[in-house]
């Protein structure tokens, strides 16, 4: 459950960080999550699917570093994309 509101962060600082930098397209994303997160390039794509929010799609390439953060927490490292 968690997962699901750790999802919706990601997408909301996503969509913010995109529209600060006129970003139209995410061609590359890397997010690190804890170890035990449920949070994958699936539910990632999924997410921006379920809400129509075409940034993201079968175009993006995105990938998940399971480590060093904090439960519940998500760290973007990078986003690179199309302007």
């Amino acid at each position: 459950m968690h997962d699901t509101f750790l999802n919706q962060n990601l997408y909301e600082t996503i969509v913010t960080i995109c529209r600060e930098n006129s970003i139209f397209k995410v061609k590359n994303l890397v997010v690190t999550v804890h170890a035990d997160s449920h949070v994958n390039k699936d539910s990632i794509k999924g997410h921006f699917a379920e809400e129509g929010n075409p940034l993201i799609g079968d175009f993006t390439d995105i990938e998940i570093k399971k480590c060093g953060a904090e439960r519940l927490c998500a760290i973007i490292e990078q986003i690179d994309g199309e302007k």
